[in-house]
């Protein structure tokens, strides 16, 4: 322990208790410059410098002991705790094992509320408890309390994770049920607590998924929830005004009724778009998970980026990664921002998702060059490259590869067989020919070719001039590096067109 070290400078060099603290101050922070400038005194003293402290040697320890004594201390350094603090890390060590053993939910509950303004953790933990089988249950008016809170065999959002909500409005809605029973419908709640919230609000709630167990889709709520808040609002005024009528009686309150518009529900990807753009997380789904399978075999996922802090430093230690190491992974680009470096080429930084969290891949203009013709959002991606891990900031993969990723499923017969040989047969006129040369068997994906190493054959057979401007006019606007060649089986020809392609499910329809 640190006291160790303080009684050996003390006993053995003479140093006075205060100075023997400040060495082991500079051990608690790692400071080790700190640490190695006391290594003379400690051996040989500093009274000819005309200072207090005798050293090792005027005790009669020898000069090679003292210093081994020394280094001993030095390597101890890295890890060194006071024993007080050292016995109650082991305490809340054993504490949270325990919790975590037996009350699993209650303990990611406990974890996520200390986390709410954290949400790349957030996506960690969902992620984690999903593989563990612990229900991630989304926002609902009438369940959801202000944090997350355990229900049943999962655990349940709540309401004040979601973004830009006041934590005061939200607890004001959850008294409001509290105090008077769930809401009935989305009517009822407008009714009872339109006093508290506000329509930016209401979206955030509609989008979070909170009015789902009405039974309407989120779309319905998104068309109807303006109209009925400005009902709401127009009769209170008049109820508080007391309004007369005609007739000389105070107007009543009226029982808002909505008539909810027959429209469908936001595709998928929307949906969850929406969601995640409130929540910061996927919760009742997620864009990327069932292409997750195919990745299985890469080396990296963003879960692999957990780390220790030091919290004396700040100093961060990832358990699972380093600098200069491969990494391998399939993702989905979530944000991509593309700039000009000062010779004049482009680069980009593009933002790939998992079902972990997000890490950011830094693409130099030759990698930039041959993936700019798909960079775009939501599109899913295979890449290799290295991990550079900063001081300050979070870890980032140079990319030295990356490919559009299509799994053969989602594939078009044509496109199917545009991939499966390296010549035209066989094709209608005008259809795409042999491809690329990547083989696809069993629902597999190839990617053992780059784009520049593959060539796109069509069949041109039977086509005038003005439909071969037309083929050439639409490859010009899917530019890549794949080779194009076209055939003519009448004339038994065959022609490289100047146009180079990215191959892409677009370009196949």
């Amino acid at each position: 322990y640190q006291e160790q070290v303080m009684q050996i400078f003390q006993h053995l060099a003479g140093y006075s208790l205060g100075q023997a603290d400040l060495v082991r101050r500079a051990m608690a922070k790692k400071h080790l410059d700190e640490l190695m400038a006391q290594k003379d005194k400690f051996i040989y003293g500093d009274i000819e410098k005309g200072g207090n402290i005798t050293g090792c040697v005027s005790k009669g320890i020898p000069a090679e002991v003292a210093a081994k004594i020394f280094a001993d201390m030095e390597s101890f350094a890295s890890y060194a705790f006071n024993k007080s603090h050292a016995a109650a890390y082991a305490v809340v060590a054993y504490r949270t094992a325990y919790l975590k053993y037996f009350y699993p939910k209650e303990f990611l509950a406990g974890i996520l509320n200390d986390r709410l303004d954290k949400i790349e953790e957030i996506s960690k933990y969902i992620a984690y408890m999903k593989e563990r089988g612990i229900a991630v249950l989304q926002p609902d008016i009438n369940r959801s309390r202000t944090i997350f809170a355990v229900e049943g065999d999962g655990l349940r959002i709540g309401l004040g994770a979601l973004r830009g909500i006041g934590i005061e409005a939200i607890e004001a809605v959850i008294n409001e049920r509290n105090e008077h029973g769930q809401f009935a419908d989305f009517a009822d709640f407008a009714v009872r607590c339109a006093k508290y919230i506000n329509k930016r609000i209401v979206e955030s709630l509609i989008y979070a998924g909170a009015f789902d167990c009405f039974n309407h889709p989120r779309a319905v709520f998104a068309a109807v929830y303006e109209d009925v808040l400005s009902r709401v609002t127009a009769m209170d005024k008049q109820k508080s005004g007391a309004q007369i009528s005609l007739f000389g009686n105070i107007i009543e309150e009226e029982k808002i009724t909505i008539d909810y518009p027959d429209i469908p529900e936001y595709d998928q990807t929307e949906k969850l778009s929406l969601e995640k753009s409130v929540l910061g997380v996927y919760v009742s789904g997620h864009p990327f998970e069932k292409f997750a399978p195919y990745f299985k075999d890469k080396t990296f996922n963003c879960s692999m980026m957990q780390y220790e802090e030091d919290e004396d430093t700040g100093e961060r230690k990832y358990t699972e990664i380093a600098s200069g190491q491969s990494a391998t992974m399939g993702g989905m680009i979530s944000a991509y921002k593309k700039l000009q470096t000062k010779s004049g080429l482009f680069m980009a930084f593009v933002t790939v998702e998992d079902l972990y969290g997000t890490v950011e891949c830094v693409c130099f203009p030759k990698v930039y060059d041959k993936i700019k013709s798909f960079l775009a959002e939501d599109r899913v991606v295979t890449l290799s490259g290295k991990i550079d891990i900063s001081d300050e900031k979070p870890p980032v993969i140079i990319v030295d590869r990356m490919n559009e990723f299509t799994p053969t499923e989602e594939k078009s017969p044509s496109a199917a067989n545009s991939v499966s040989g390296n010549n035209g047969g066989n094709n209608t006129a005008g259809g795409a020919g042999g491809g690329t040369g990547n083989a696809v068997q069993g629902g597999a994906y190839a990617e053992e070719k780059d784009d520049s190493e593959k060539t796109l054959w069509l069949n041109i057979t039977g086509l005038d001039e003005r439909d071969l401007g037309e083929l050439t006019d639409t490859l010009a606007f899917y530019q890549g590096n794949t080779s194009v060649i076209f055939v003519d089986k009448i004339k038994r020809a065959k022609y490289m067109c100047s146009q180079k392609v990215s191959i892409s499910r677009a370009l196949y329809a």
